[in-house]
C-alpha cells in the first residue's frame, strides 16, 4: 500500500465525487476506500470542509484561462464559458462555489475578471458586482442544463406537457428540441453579457 499524503487523499476523493457525487464524500468513506481509520484522515485535513477546499483548489488549478479579448462583453462571454466547462466536468463544484465559503485562488478569477469587465464598461462598483452576480446566475445555471442534457432525451416536451393549454408551450412545442439546440452556453452568456450598459 502507498504511503498515506494529501495528493493520494484528494484523488480518491474525487474519484468518490466523479462516480458517486458530493453526497457520498464522507470521511468515514474516503478512509474505507483508502483502507486507514477516519483519524488518519485528519492528520492531513482538520474537517470535511478542508478537503472540499483542497478539492476545489486541485480543480481550479487546472482551470486554462482563455486570453483577454478586446471588449467587456466578449471578454465576459468567454469568462463564462471557461467556468461553465468546468462545473459541467465537476458537477460537484456548483454546490460548493456557490456557498462561497469555498473559493481558492485561482477561482477567484472569475469573479475578478467579470467585475473588470463591468467596470471596463462604465459601470459603478455595485453596478459591476451585480452584472458579476447576474453571470454567475446564468453560469450555474446553464452549468446545471448541459449537464442534465448529457444524459437526457432528445430534448423535446413530453406529449403530457405539449398538450397544455399554454398557447405559447403549445405553438413552440413542435420545434422545441430544435429551439433548445439553438440556445448553446454561447448564445446565453452573449444574452446575458449584451445587458452590461442596464446595470
Amino acid at each position: 500500500m502507498s504511503k498515506l499524503d494529501v495528493a493520494r487523499i484528494v484523488d480518491e476523493a474525487m474519484l468518490i465525487l466523479d462516480e458517486e457525487g458530493e453526497g457520498a464524500l464522507s470521511m468515514r468513506a474516503l478512509a474505507a476506500r483508502l483502507g486507514v481509520t477516519p483519524m488518519a484522515l485528519y492528520r492531513h485535513f482538520t474537517d470535511r470542509d478542508e478537503l472540499l477546499l483542497a478539492l476545489v483548489e486541485r480543480v481550479s488549478e487546472e482551470i486554462s484561462f482563455p486570453e483577454p479579448a478586446e471588449g467587456p462583453v466578449d471578454r465576459a462571454v468567454d469568462l463564462a464559458l471557461c467556468l461553465h466547462g468546468v462545473l459541467v466536468q465537476y458537477p460537484w463544484m456548483s454546490r460548493l462555489i456557490s456557498s462561497g465559503r469555498l473559493a481558492s485562488p485561482a477561482g477567484l478569477r472569475f469573479p475578478d475578471g467579470l467585475i473588470s469587465c463591468g467596470r471596463d464598461a462604465g459601470l459603478t462598483d455595485d453596478g459591476a458586482f451585480a452584472f458579476y452576480r447576474t453571470m454567475f446566475a446564468a453560469i450555474l445555471g446553464q452549468a446545471a442544463i448541459t449537464h442534465a442534457q448529457a444524459t437526457a432525451s432528445d430534448g423535446s416536451l413530453p406529449n403530457h406537457v405539449a398538450d397544455t393549454a399554454l398557447p405559447t408551450v403549445a405553438a413552440l412545442a413542435p420545434r422545441w428540441s430544435d429551439l433548445d439546440r439553438s440556445a448553446t452556453p454561447r448564445r446565453i452568456f452573449r444574452g446575458v453579457a449584451a445587458l452590461l450598459p442596464a446595470f
